[in-house]
């Protein structure tokens, strides 16, 4: 019998693979960084690169940091060339996240972002912990709040939370009433209709008719038949009609709300009118307009006593604040580009509004302005532009669209716009269906589906005709 044999041999072979430097990593992820992330991230590097400093603006001129940054030999956009590799590295980065090589600990810039406000479940621990809550019902209410979801309503049955931690569903119970007691007016509902009798109860307002309305007819109130209601709870309609005006002015989402803040958006390029028939470009530069390497440094890096560890430190706190200059740099033109292009190619959006947008895909555009699509994706990642139609994301501008009959193309978002007045002017009795939109549009050129219509309608959350009609 023959043995087996096994043969161990080692072999070589060259395999082409392409890697981006850390400073290529910084520029995609800077470039991807909106206003207020970069702020914060600035905020970081301020705190790790002693050789970085922030120039102050010059106390007699006003600070026009978001004006436009003077033009740099170097291509500034050329992300492809800078890489020094093929287009499709950018694909293989995934979006915001720094990386490539550099301590965790000096990329943590998150960490040193605003804190947002307090969340529901936390203000409703502190409310607990301060109240006089009865030692016996403590363990239930921890748990009721830890299963209430982000609009305030419970999340699990009562009975699963009993189960889980061992405790009788009498004590459950009561944990949930005075969460209740506690929490804003509505939060810690198992539905929609409790939370509207909890607001109602607050506000004094909870009336047999309303119990009933809540509890009986709510099937008929969901599909908005109206007149079956009045049948099956004996109310006149201008009565109901009441009711539904009070129940319209509650809120159907109470733990959304209670404790949010609204976020300040800050806009990372200006489109606005120059007063000579155009349009003025400017990317919003802030504080990333003041950034600087420190003269000292670089000056101490000339001294030849200065001992080779020092050396090496300095030069790579040096060159790393170059890579970020750069970086930034190269947002701001990319930036500027962009709304140059979008002026050359949206101009009728800045001048008439929605209903004039363009088709306008990022594959076009990267073309527009050779570049890949992954680094257009980047560029109008979470970014919003000032215009004179009011503020919008810069994805608002990118999206497929039809072309009308008259070969004339029309955007997607302005189909929408189409959509959007002709239900606002339509007669509340006789509400438009999907069919007669579609009907309407067609009639304009735009051969537009009734299902696409409804799922545009349904993408800007407006019910179905069936549940606009007003009865009375």
């Amino acid at each position: 019998m023959t043995a087996n044999r096994i043969d161990q041999n080692l072999t070589g072979k060259m395999v082409q693979q392409l890697q981006l430097s850390t400073g290529q990593l910084q520029s995609l992820e800077i470039l991807a960084l909106p206003q207020a992330a970069l702020e914060s991230f600035l905020t970081q590097e301020f705190a790790v690169n002693p050789v970085l400093e922030e120039s102050p603006p010059p106390a007699d001129i006003p600070d026009n940091s978001h004006e436009e940054r003077p033009e740099t030999p170097d291509d500034e956009n050329d992300y492809e060339k800078n890489a020094g590799c093929a287009d499709e590295w950018a694909d293989e980065l995934p979006l915001p996240g720094i990386s490539g090589g550099v301590p965790a600990d000096e990329l943590d810039y998150l960490g040193n972002s605003p804190a947002p406000p307090p969340s529901l479940k936390t203000m409703l621990i502190n409310e607990l912990e301060c109240s006089n809550c009865p030692e016996e019902l403590h363990a239930a209410a921890l748990e009721i709040i830890s299963a209430l979801d982000e609009d305030g309503f419970i999340a699990v049955p009562l009975a699963d939370i009993a189960m889980a931690n061992d405790l009788d569903m009498e004590t459950v119970m009561q944990a949930l009433h005075y969460i209740q007691m506690i929490a804003p007016a509505g939060v810690a509902a198992r539905d929609v209709a409790e939370s509207l009798k909890l607001q109602l109860s607050r506000a004094g307002k909870l009336t047999p008719a309303f119990e009933k309305l809540l509890t009986e007819g709510r099937e008929d109130l969901e599909k908005n038949r109206l007149p079956a209601l009045c049948d099956k709870l004996q109310l006149a309609p201008d009565e109901l009609a009441g009711m539904l005006r009070t129940l319209r002015s509650l809120n159907p989402a109470p733990g959304r709300d209670s404790y949010s803040s609204a976020a300040v958006v800050v806009p990372d390029l200006e489109i606005l009118p120059d007063g000579n028939g155009g349009y003025r470009v400017a990317v919003r530069r802030e504080r990333q307009a003041r950034v600087m390497i420190s003269p000292l440094y670089e000056k101490l890096l000339q001294d030849g006593n200065l001992s080779a560890d020092d050396r090496g430190y300095l030069q790579e706190k040096i060159s790393r604040a170059k890579e970020l200059v750069q970086a930034l740099n190269m947002r701001d033109s990319t930036l500027k580009r962009l709304g140059e292009m979008l002026v050359d190619t949206q101009r009728e959006f800045f001048e008439h509004g929605i209903k004039e947008l363009r088709p306008l895909t990022m594959k076009q555009a990267a073309g527009i302005l050779e570049l890949s699509e992954s680094t257009i994706s980047r560029a109008v990642s979470e970014k919003t532009a000032e215009t004179p139609q009011g503020s919008y994301p810069l994805r608002f501008f990118f999206s497929g669209g039809f072309n009308s009959d008259a070969g004339e193309a029309v955007a997607v978002q302005a189909v929408k716009e189409k959509i959007r007045n002709a239900i606002g002017k339509e007669d509340p009795h006789a509400p438009l269906s999907d069919e007669t939109l579609s009907a309407m549009l067609k009639a304009e050129g735009l051969n537009v589906a009734r299902r696409t219509v409804a799922k545009y309608r349904e993408s800007m959350k407006i019910p179905a005709s069936s549940l606009r009609k007003k009865h009375f």
